[in-house]
């Protein structure tokens, strides 16, 4: 019988259809965007022509606060249509033992199989494994209990299927954080001053002025604000069909998933849409930018200018940014009307011109100094969330605040991040702006 199956639409959209628990496991990789650690990871089933959306990861819990994470846990599934739900547990905590005759995390794997049941949707497998390598041995938390062994992740059809549409799955997380890692310290203080001598020489400074920004060159880390018991918990959306296809979505720090109550979810669950229409509001007045009027109608045009130029020739492959190109790119994204404009470019999300735009940003945050940082890793967060790669999106917020504390755009997109609302929804932040910088 094969368990594993795809189908191609008229769209073009690809469904790869999974129905082996041993399979299902080695997609969680795939879907989450990186190979995790220790972890929790709950795939939320819609029903068997329904994709897995979300795919929700957390570090494992230790047995005091085991109560707690499974309650947020199943909050964050619930917040979610669904007709089932696949519990997956990766390994051990460290320190833990599990009884003898018990699968590690026993009780964990059990207080969630008991919530979900008590909220009317079942939990169709709950699986342990020691780690998802080819060859290793899981089983199953169910009574009756099935045992199989692990295929090689990497020669799945569904990671085929990622490969074929460019999709790339990294070793770890640790990985993924570090592509935002500075190039070169050397360039990065060789192109502050640069940057220092441009404002300076500027008619007016703007709030980041020479004097205000940092004497030394700093690395923005991607780090989180989760309670260390819980880490940082990825919810994705890399769709999957009864089984598994490609698709993405976002994450959340644990504090995000807490309720106090059916009212209180929802008031939650409305909150970040409402900071997109606010901002959205906001793009028509003054008071939204961080230095009205520093830059007048000439200087924006010459830095549309700029901007446009740097996307025909990452467009056409080309990414070789000398430092003039990234203190002019820096000077140009500073001006918001540009960077907003800018929003533009993720749309339609994975398409060809979207990919070489959040290439670019990328370049861009490893290049830049701060506080100028921030503007890409905000473009470059942005873009990811709406192509529903919500570990990219988290990492490149917290670069972007880490960069700039209190970066007002980072900001509103990390709470819709932890809110998680649909990357769709995004789409009104930029469909609000003039129109497209992309060539045509």
């Amino acid at each position: 019988m094969t368990s594993t199956t795809t189908n191609t639409g008229t769209d073009g959209r690809i469904t790869v259809r999974i129905s082996d628990p041993g399979e299902l496991i080695a997609a969680v990789p795939h879907l989450l965007t990186y190979r995790p650690g220790p972890s929790v990871v709950l795939l939320n089933h819609g029903g068997r022509e329904s994709p897995i959306t979300p795919v929700i990861r957390a570090d494992l819990p230790d047995s005091t606060c085991e109560p707690d994470a499974a309650r947020e846990l199943v909050r964050a599934v619930l917040r979610h249509p669904g007709a089932g739900v696949t519990v997956v547990i990766i390994g051990r905590r460290p320190g833990h033992r599990a009884p003898p005759g018990r699968i590690p995390h026993h009780s964990l794997a059990h207080r969630l199989m008991s919530a979900f049941g008590d909220a009317g949707r079942p939990v169709d497998h709950a699986l342990w494994v020691p780690e998802i390598r080819g060859g290793a041995r899981w089983r199953c938390y169910h009574e009756v209990c099935l045992r199989g062994v692990l295929p090689d992740d990497r020669e799945t059809v569904l990671a085929a299927t990622m490969a074929t549409t460019g999709q790339v799955t990294y070793g770890s997380r640790e990985e993924v954080a570090r592509l935002l890692d500075p190039d070169d310290p050397a360039a990065i203080t060789r192109r502050q001053r640069m940057l220092d001598a441009a404002i300076d020489n500027w008619p007016t400074r703007p709030d980041f002025a020479a004097t205000d920004r940092p004497d030394a060159p700093q690395q923005a880390t991607g780090g989180s604000s989760a309670p260390e018991w819980f880490g940082v918990t990825e919810v994705a959306d890399r769709t999957a069909a009864g089984g598994a296809a490609p698709g993405g979505f976002g994450e959340v720090a644990s504090g995000g998933l807490a309720a106090a109550g059916s009212s209180e979810e929802a008031k939650r669950a409305a909150a970040g849409s409402s900071a997109v229409d606010s901002h959205v509001e906001a793009e028509r007045t003054a008071e939204d930018r961080a230095a009205p009027d520093w830059f007048g109608e000439a200087q924006s045009a010459e830095h549309l200018a700029v901007v446009r130029a740097a996307l025909a020739r990452a467009l056409a492959g080309d990414f070789d940014l000398s430092d003039e190109d990234v203190v002019s790119l820096a000077m140009a994204l500073s001006d918001l009307t540009v960077r907003d404009r800018c929003l533009t470019t993720a749309d339609p999300p994975g398409e060809p011109p979207a990919t070489a735009a959040e290439r670019l940003w990328l370049e861009l945050v490893r290049r830049t100094p701060m506080p100028e940082r921030a503007e890409p890793a905000v473009l470059l967060g942005y873009s990811a969330y709406r192509r529903g790669d919500g570990v990219l999106a988290a990492l490149a917020f917290d670069n972007a605040l880490a960069a700039h504390p209190g970066h007002r755009l980072a900001e509103l997109l990390r709470i819709c991040l932890s809110h998680q609302l649909p990357p769709e929804t995004l789409r009104r932040l930029s469909d609000c702006q003039e129109g497209g910088l992309m060539p045509t």
